[in-house]
């Protein structure tokens, strides 16, 4: 691919960047999670305590919003420190002092509640990175990591997530939700495994937790046997290959490539062979659906239209997985150029005036098709603007 095209892709996205974030007169950290009627311009679900006990500002889409911030940080963007310090503002705002004499994510402001299910610990995976420099983050993250994985731990309505919530015959994965303390139709989901695994694989190495570490390859096996379809593609929920979601939708296969990529760093090398194998795997199968322009549609086997549009936010992660799996050494070079395919078109054709267009904002994991609802294409959205920021943080790394 020209250079010149890969340049002007990194500068635009750059500007929408800045622009989203940390030059927005509107998304300022401090005021918008202060106040519990207001909204970053990403935030499309609109939760509040009226209406929902949990994910107010410490949700899953600003949570990837702040870390592709902290990611473009760390790879050296231009304006580095304004993006670490941005990350901190919103991460000083949520974390309050208890009567316990440590830290935590503020209930009142956040929303965050132990008792729902994946979706309400995807944050953490910011906070681990935190732990070195913000003693207050590690306070939060053990106490995170016991909701989920202290067999004796009872949660705030009296059950406990490691025992009840968890399936043997699953891989030992979590169900996805469990604030109705029984299992959805389709038990696991792929986002599931992005809010998950990568918090639990960080911490657990952080600390030496071999069981959990062991845990989580399982985990992850299990879901590269049996939710890969004959198609290469993978389900975006089920409990088995025989029971699965029916629909291929980008956006769920990207949460779980995303998984595998963040987890490279920290997986012991007895591990690596297999998790290398299923990260082929899972690239290779995506690949024949690649379309000319770079982008996947959202249900991805199906031809694009106006309700099957050629997708942001699946698009974004597969982009972000192959140039991360690139970079640390588990994929080979030859998948930088589909890459590059991927994230320059979607500079070129959806980086419109200045926004990011055509992020889906959600589908079902219950067997409906919800799959192709044009009111659901959304703009600038966070779980699109998220993995965006990620996958231009592998662009700012260079390939």
């Amino acid at each position: 691919m020209e250079q010149a095209r890969i340049d002007d892709a990194v500068r635009k996205a750059l500007a929408w960047a800045d622009a989203l974030t940390v030059d927005s007169p509107v998304n300022v950290p401090e005021p918008v999670v202060a106040d519990t009627g207001r909204f970053f311009t990403w935030d499309n679900e609109h939760r509040t305590p009226a209406r929902d006990p949990y994910l107010f500002d410490w949700s899953y889409y600003t949570g990837v919003v702040m870390e592709g911030l902290f990611d473009l940080a760390e790879a050296g963007a231009p304006k580095a420190e304004r993006y670490r310090d941005y990350v901190r503002r919103y991460v000083d705002a949520l974390l309050v002092p208890g009567p316990d004499g440590r830290w935590h994510v503020s209930r009142e402001l956040g929303g965050y509640v132990d008792c729902h299910g994946a979706d309400c610990y995807k944050t953490a995976a910011l906070l681990v990175r935190l732990t070195n420099e913000d003693p207050r983050a590690a306070d939060v993250c053990r106490e995170l990591y016991r909701d989920l994985t202290d067999t004796h731990y009872v949660n705030s309505v009296g059950h406990n997530v490691a025992t009840e919530h968890t399936d043997e015959a699953l891989g030992g994965n979590y169900w996805h939700t469990w604030a109705k303390l029984r299992p959805p139709r389709y038990a696991v989901w792929l986002d599931g495994i992005y809010m998950l695994q990568p918090f639990l694989a960080r911490h657990a190495a952080a600390i030496g937790d071999e069981h959990q570490l062991a845990l989580v390859d399982r985990r992850l096996s299990w879901v590269s046997k049996e939710l890969c379809a004959p198609n290469g593609l993978y389900y975006h929920a089920g409990n088995g290959s025989t029971d699965a979601c029916p629909w291929f939708w980008t956006r769920s296969m990207g949460w779980y490539g995303m998984a595998m990529a963040d987890l490279i760093d920290v997986t012991p090398a007895r591990y690596v062979p297999a998790r290398k194998a299923a990260l082929r795997q899972f690239v290779d199968g995506l690949l024949p659906y690649q379309r000319p322009d770079g982008l996947w549609t959202n249900l991805t086997d199906r031809p694009a239209s106006e309700t099957n549009r050629p997708e942001t936010s699946g698009t974004a992660m597969l982009a972000y997985t192959m140039l991360k799996g690139v970079r640390l050494g588990w994929l080979e070079s030859a998948y930088t150029e589909p890459a590059l395919r991927a994230f320059t078109g979607l500079a070129e054709t959806k980086l419109q005036d200045g926004h990011l267009t055509d992020i889906y904002l959600k589908a079902s994991a219950n067997g409906s098709d919800n799959y192709e609802n044009p009111a659901y294409y959304m703009t600038d959205e966070g779980k699109g603007a998220g993995p965006f920021l990620m996958a231009l943080s592998e662009m700012i790394h260079g390939v």
